[in-house]
């Protein structure tokens, strides 16, 4: 909780979320600058450094912000250590790939003030594209990877980042995961420091800053070998540690699996030698040969991809060591761990029975219990009304290609609406709609939230201007980042800390870039939503709709704020049981009773969409 993050009680014990903790660990390293842009699961640290910088204000100053997108926070936090700063931003894994140009710079360049980057992977994808491992752009960028294996050890390795990113001359990768960033444990506190940000003199350093090529041939060198000095000192870094145990089988367990591996081992009656090790890049080889020195089998224990285990065979080798893990199934190559597929792993090396598929299938049984509740747009949410008018406007005209992109309104791909036939990343609805506009003869919608508008949805659109391309582009503006916790972005009146902003209006953007056709509409306005459709269809280039209406939660947050009495709607005996307001539009307040379709009033908040939606004129505002 926000007050034990910024409690100043140094060794008192508290509770703390994951991503908490290394918000904290920020906090007592005393970072100077932070910058991000929200994604799961990594938001909640910089929700956490957003909420605690006014409360602290007077403590321990920082600056914190929430960036158009990576690249620009990561870039940020550069500026931040170029300065001799602590510079610091926080990414989803995918992020890094929108960070990865100035990564890969920067490691060469090297870090003056500490500089730290959280990449939070999601193995088992729960809020994401794809299952990517960011251990891999620490080995390709030859930047540092730590790993924590608990909730204080995030805390404490955050702030041990810092001190080695300064040591070391190096960035820092802190990879976390979404069982660490979302799991809660007991943080030992330190202290916070006292501090001001206190503007300093620049000092040029263009011989190591400017990387053209000349000094970049110079630099890589340089790099390897601060490489080469950080591995030397990982192999008897405090957080990599050998726990002694029984027999020539052994363990390596990379960050949060070594808990599952010490849990798994202790169901099955085992104790072998367990090698924890939370330097993922460079990896400690002669802690790792001294290991592997003294067992005949040893099994490597990571998620996601099999990345500690490749080097590992590789050092085996030259002692006969028969190597383990996701390259030989004794572990799934897929999806999270846990402490049962663990323990499959582990009973396979010790030569015990143990069948998680058992479990598996029982747990399939409970599952069938539950009812069926896939996931839905909120009750109220304008993207509903937006994409309700976009397929009745594409059912009128033919088929139509509907790229769309990362957000709550990815959610609009499900029937009825079946508004999305693309998702492929942030900013890719307009990327792919240039590439459609040249082979497609149908007409293309693509739909982009604010948030993600400014994040990577401007250049696409400028290509297509440029490229004088054919497609219609609607802006969903909710004025907020919905899916991730409502952060702010350009376009609203609020930045970080609460401060006031001066906010960019969507459609002032658009006509800048030369988009002739720009029209905004309510979005709660099914017929001036359709008739700008149909218009922008007929333009003869690249046309930008913006959809306003704020998100249903925040618009009902701020009415009960105001004390706005919320007036639900009902369906009245006129209703013809048509069920259209059920088979077309859909909405989460609109269930079925004895036939009949029914408004919760508890999850209505008075929109009224559906009254625009019914033929008969059978639903009105509760009286």
């Amino acid at each position: 909780m926000l007050k034990d993050v910024i409690l100043d009680a140094p060794g008192k014990k508290v509770f703390l979320l994951g991503n908490e903790a290394i918000a904290r660990g920020a906090i007592e390293a005393g970072i100077d600058v932070f910058s991000a842009y929200p994604g799961t699961p990594s938001s909640e640290i910089t929700d956490t450094l957003n909420a605690a910088c006014s409360y602290l204000r007077d403590r321990m100053e920082y600056r914190m912000e929430y960036a158009v997108n990576e690249k620009v926070a990561f870039e940020v936090a550069i500026g931040a250590s170029l300065a001799g700063k602590r510079g610091m931003t926080a990414m989803k894994h995918v992020g890094l790939n929108v960070a990865a140009d100035p990564l890969f710079s920067f490691a060469y360049v090297g870090a003056r003030g500490g500089f730290v980057c959280v990449s939070a992977d999601d193995p088992s994808m729960h809020s994401s594209q794809n299952e990517q491992d960011n251990r891999w752009y620490g080995i390709a960028a030859k930047v540092p990877v730590v790993e924590p294996s608990s909730v204080n050890e995030a805390k404490e390795i955050t702030k041990d980042a810092f001190e080695l990113s300064e040591k070391f001359s190096l960035p820092f990768i802190l990879r976390s995961y979404t069982r660490l960033s979302h799991s809660s444990g007991v943080v030992e506190l330190g202290e916070i420091p006292y501090k001001k940000i206190e503007k300093v003199e620049w000092e040029r350093h263009p011989e190591t800053d400017v990387v053209l090529p000349a000094h970049a041939r110079r630099l890589k060198p340089k790099l390897q070998e601060k490489m080469k000095k950080l591995e030397d000192y990982f192999n008897g870094w405090k957080y990599n540690w050998v726990d002694e145990g029984d027999g020539k089988k052994g363990l390596i367990a990379c960050g949060m699996s070594y808990n599952y591996a010490k849990e798994a081992m202790e169901y099955l009656g085992l104790e072998y030698p367990v090698l924890k090790l939370s330097s993922m890049n460079p990896l400690p080889r002669k802690l790792i040969t001294d290991f592997l020195a003294n067992l005949d089998e040893v099994l490597v224990v990571e998620e996601v991809d099999p990345v500690v285990e490749m080097q590992v065979r590789v050092m085996a080798a030259e002692f006969g060591v028969r190597v383990h893990g996701k390259m030989d199934g004794y572990l799934p190559e897929n999806y999270e761990y846990n402490v049962s597929v663990v323990q499959e792993g582990i009973a396979r090396l010790a030569g015990k029975d143990f069948d998680y598929s058992r479990y598996l299938s029982a747990a399939t049984e409970l599952v069938k219990i539950a009812p069926p509740r896939p996931p839905v747009l909120c009750p109220g949410c304008p993207h509903t009304a937006v994409f309700y008018a976009i397929r009745k406007v594409v059912n009128e005209t033919g088929r139509a290609a509907l790229p769309s992109d990362i957000g709550c309104y990815t959610l609009g791909i499900n029937k009825p609406l079946e508004g999305v036939d693309i998702t492929i990343c942030m900013g890719a609805s307009a990327g792919s709609s240039n590439g459609l506009s040249y082979v497609l003869s149908n007409p293309i919608i693509a739909t982009i939230g604010d948030s993600t508008f400014f994040h990577t949805g401007i250049p696409p659109l400028i290509n297509a201007v440029y490229n004088g391309n054919k497609f219609v582009l609607v802006v969903l503006d909710n004025s907020t980042t919905g899916m991730t916790g409502h952060q702010p972005h350009p376009g609203v009146d609020v930045k970080g800390c609460g401060e006031k902003a001066d906010s960019i209006r969507i459609e002032d953007v658009c006509r800048a870039l030369g988009v002739k056709f720009v029209e905004v509409v309510h979005s709660y306005n099914l017929r001036a939503v359709e008739d700008s459709l149909k218009r922008a269809l007929n333009h003869d280039g690249v046309a930008v709709i913006v959809a306003k209406q704020p998100c249903a939660i925040l618009w009902t947050r701020e009415r009960k704020r105001k004390g706005i009495k919320i007036r639900s709607f009902e369906i009245t005996d006129d209703c013809r049981e048509c069920m259209k307001c059920v088979n077309e539009f859909t909405c989460p307040a609109i269930y079925i009773q004895e036939g009949k379709p029914e408004i919760d009033p508890a999850l209505c908040v008075g929109c009224g969409v559906c009254a625009s939606v019914c033929p008969y004129r059978a639903v009105r505002a509760a009286r």
